[in-house]
């Protein structure tokens, strides 16, 4: 759009005419553009004059031999011999359009407008193709996240069904406990992942809508705890929460869901037994809210792909994951204005820093 426009202010310049460049639609019709109007502009090409001059490649319409009574002059704009579109003119002096030395500039311009509408294809030619195989990687490490995180819980829960319905008898009730936990953890994996899966679809689509509250931030780190006790296996997580924090105008739900992500994140890479830490501070316009854990943080150079889709950072030896859950707290941290990093932490171990903006008050309670 920003070289048509160019094109016909200097075609407006060269040769005192209003112009205008159609192009054709993806069924080869010509159309006009759809972009602003410009003083150089001309309303009122003939579609059909300007759909023969594309498809012949032939210049048409006043003072040519070919559809002279047209109000204008059409000129096919072409790189080689494919056609791109067609430039109409409507010249304030017609005979100055045509003579030798005018001809010449035109058909310069117009061989320059050609190759640089054909340039500016190629580029996007290549755009969209790179988009593409973009999304086959994103597609095939999807199929290969899943496939695999789906495999494991299913041979757990299969093994252990199968442990139960072939028992006769030699199993002990404790045994018989510990394979129905296992089938219920692996089951509850599962839903969790597939519900990744939905929530990045549903984010991605900007299909999910916030419905923001003002909340005690403690009362969602409070939720949060209690939502994860079973799977902290004892470790302790130490939140620390100056006194004067102000309420946090967010959608809670989402926002449990950030830090849910963020402590199973923490629980994922580091070694049974470490602590974690959660820490709120507030600044004049918005409040930080920091994730710390103290494993061996994260690989030297991997700290700006951690929100990417289907990346995992950290080491093989970690538990398997198909990558959505730092991915999911970007887009969800966004959505509300905010912002959201990982990186080492000095004294070992990474943190994760998310922050949402504080520049509104909440609605003062009347007394009764």
């Amino acid at each position: 759009e920003g070289l048509v426009r160019i094109a016909v202010k200097h075609l407006y310049s060269e040769f005192g005419s209003r112009n205008v460049i159609l192009f054709p639609d993806q069924f080869g019709r010509i159309v006009y553009p759809n972009q602003d109007s410009m003083a150089e502009s001309y309303h009122g090409a003939d579609l059909s004059v300007a759909q023969w001059v594309f498809e012949h490649n032939e210049t048409a319409g006043q003072g040519t031999h070919t559809l002279p009574g047209a109000a204008a002059v059409y000129f096919p704009i072409h790189d080689g011999d494919k056609v791109l579109g067609v430039l109409t003119l409507l010249p304030i002096n017609l005979r100055r359009i045509f003579l030798p030395e005018q001809q010449k500039l035109l058909e310069t311009l117009l061989r320059q407008i050609g190759q640089a509408l054909s340039r500016i294809r190629i580029s996007e030619q290549a755009k969209s193709a790179q988009m593409q195989i973009e999304a086959e990687r994103l597609r095939n490490s999807l199929l290969s996240a899943i496939s695999h995180d789906l495999r494991t819980p299913l041979a757990t829960i299969v093994g252990s069904a199968s442990a139960l319905l072939e028992d006769q008898g030699q199993l002990l009730p404790a045994d018989k406990l510990d394979l129905s936990r296992a089938i219920l953890d692996e089951a509850e994996r599962m839903s969790n992942l597939i519900n990744n899966i939905l929530d990045m679809a549903r984010l991605d689509a900007g299909v999910v809508k916030l419905n923001k509250q003002w909340h005690p931030v403690e009362e969602i780190i409070g939720t949060v705890l209690t939502s994860l006790q079973k799977h902290l296996f004892g470790r302790q997580v130490k939140v620390n929460i100056p006194p004067g924090i102000p309420l946090i105008y967010a959608d809670a739900v989402l926002i449990e869901q950030v830090l849910i992500n963020l402590i199973e994140n923490a629980l994922r890479y580091t070694p049974s037994g470490t602590n974690i830490e959660i820490t709120i501070e507030t600044m004049p316009q918005e409040v930080k809210i920091a994730v710390t854990d103290f494993g061996p943080g994260i690989p030297k150079g991997q700290e700006e792909h951690l929100f990417e889709k289907f990346y995992q950072a950290r080491s093989e030896g970690a538990q398997s994951g198909v990558g959505l859950g730092l991915a999911i707290c970007r887009a969800i941290v966004e959505a509300h204005g905010g912002s959201i990093k990982g990186q080492n932490n000095p004294e070992g171990g990474a943190v994760f820093t998310f922050t949402l903006p504080n520049d509104q008050s909440p609605p003062e309670l009347n007394e009764s």
